[in-house]
């Protein structure tokens, strides 16, 4: 076979797309494949951290199949032979699921919807990926297991809750993972750790299986190398066509929210991006976000309710085998009241139309990812911190719709990323509006 690059180090890891087009052109074999990268994961155990378990001997059998498959002319899918990272919140049947806590000790019965879906299409599971303990906080940090590392950027967190779905991609360690996102658990990681991440309008992808965070919130999206890898992921799993191009108009919104500071040389960044697109022939508005709605007290009033009657037979029989940060905000859920809940809940039924209406008349609406520089671990602990970590993509669970963060390029600080975001039910413009604009500006 031919020397695939260690991509540690290297600007961009191997993508699905030629990783693909290596196994159709027989450059190498998917147990070829396979072996490279569960050489690479063991290269970075220390180092990386990225993986809780992974499943050698499992993907070796499923690579074999889809040799033989291949040589027999019956491959299921393009994504046949390609592996596949899965967050630990994922249900494979058989295999332990931690949730990424001292409190979960689940072996499930049965594969979540989205597992089944992708041996269907002969994507190997190569192993599951640490996380913020029960998806439960944007950091990445980790009481119970240390959590991964940023493999781009060490001197800051991976981010979370997604933290080792996004570490293994931009380690090199898979060409993409499952992950899912409350309030922005895949976007976060993906801009910390610089790679792309898309959350899908909401139960696009099934949320069976999975364990909950808050279930009117939860979404089940992908980390990826690029873009392409992601509509070609979307279109396996059948929702995107990838021959959907961008709109005609080419016309972009700035979201602004007034009472939002942003980092001086975040926002230079992404003016620096919205300038060079307008360059290119887009068009840049700005939009202001809706009046009266604050979307970190609204979302996480929905999310402490949800969460803590999730996890309230935990927080009473073993609160010690919670981490302090998660035991913490399961405590704060548990004092929110029911009218408290059902008025936040109106709330969001309020501004989704008034987004909606922005929304309707652009290809996409944009903002940074994160308003904020990558935190190192010790600032990452702090409050004001982890709000600003998940101040920008809080809104797009409540709203239900798609979102994308792409990382950015230029002179900005390292990582900044480009989050863009539409209605629910736009993912196959959305996605087709973040190739072009991944290919005007950030690629």
């Amino acid at each position: 076979m031919e020397t695939l690059k260690n991509a540690l180090g290297q600007p961009t890891p191997n993508t699905l797309c030629d990783l693909r087009d290596g196994l159709v052109q027989g450059r190498y074999s998917a147990v070829e494949l396979l072996e490279h990268y569960l050489r690479e994961i063991d290269a970075t155990v220390d180092s990386i951290r990225a993986f809780v378990v992974v499943f050698a001997d499992d993907a070796r059998r499923q690579a074999q199949e889809s040799d033989e498959r291949r040589r027999a002319g019956r491959l299921l899918s393009e994504i046949d032979g390609i592996p596949f990272a899965v967050k630990d919140i994922i249900g494979i049947r058989g295999q332990k699921m931690r949730a990424g806590s001292g409190a979960v000790d689940i072996v499930p019965t049965s594969d979540a919807p989205v597992i089944t879906q992708l041996r269907a299409a002969g994507g190997i599971i190569i192993g599951t990926t640490r996380m913020h303990e029960l998806a439960y906080g944007p950091s990445g940090l980790n009481d119970f297991d240390g959590g991964a590392y940023n493999p781009r950027h060490p001197g800051i967190i991976p981010g979370g809750s997604s933290s080792g779905s996004a570490a293994a991609v931009a380690g090199g360690l898979s060409p993409i993972a499952f992950g899912s996102d409350t309030g922005g658990s895949i976007r976060a990681p993906a801009a910390l750790c610089g790679i792309v991440g898309f959350k899908p309008s909401y139960g696009l992808l099934s949320t069976e299986g999975v364990h909950p965070t808050a279930p009117t919130l939860d979404h089940v999206g992908f980390l990826a190398v690029s873009v392409a890898d992601t509509r070609i992921a979307m279109r396996v799993f059948g929702h995107v066509p990838i021959e959907v191009g961008p709109g005609e108009g080419r016309r972009l919104a700035l979201f602004d929210d007034p009472d939002l500071a942003v980092d001086p040389a975040i926002a230079a960044a992404l003016q620096g991006a919205l300038d060079s697109l307008a360059d290119r022939g887009w068009r840049i508005d700005s939009v202001t976000s809706p009046i009266g709605f604050d979307v970190m007290d609204v979302s996480s009033t929905i999310m402490a309710y949800e969460a803590y009657r999730v996890n309230r037979e935990r927080l009473e029989t073993i609160p010690e085998r919670l981490g302090a940060d998660v035991r913490e905000r399961l405590q704060d859920g548990s004092r929110i009241t029911s009218e408290q809940y059902e008025n936040a809940l109106r709330e969001v039924d309020r501004v989704r139309t008034e987004v909606a209406a922005l929304a309707e008349r652009y290809d996409a609406l944009v903002n940074a990812t994160i308003p904020i520089t990558g935190p190192t671990r010790e600032e990452a602990v702090l409050e004001n911190v982890r709000r600003m970590l998940m101040r920008n993509t809080r809104l797009q669970n409540l709203l239900g719709g798609p979102a994308i963060s792409l990382p950015g390029a230029g002179d900005g600080p390292a990582p900044w990323s480009i989050q863009l975001f539409s209605v629910r039910g736009r993912d196959a413009e959305l996605l087709a509006t973040a190739a072009a604009v991944s290919d005007d500006v950030t690629g």
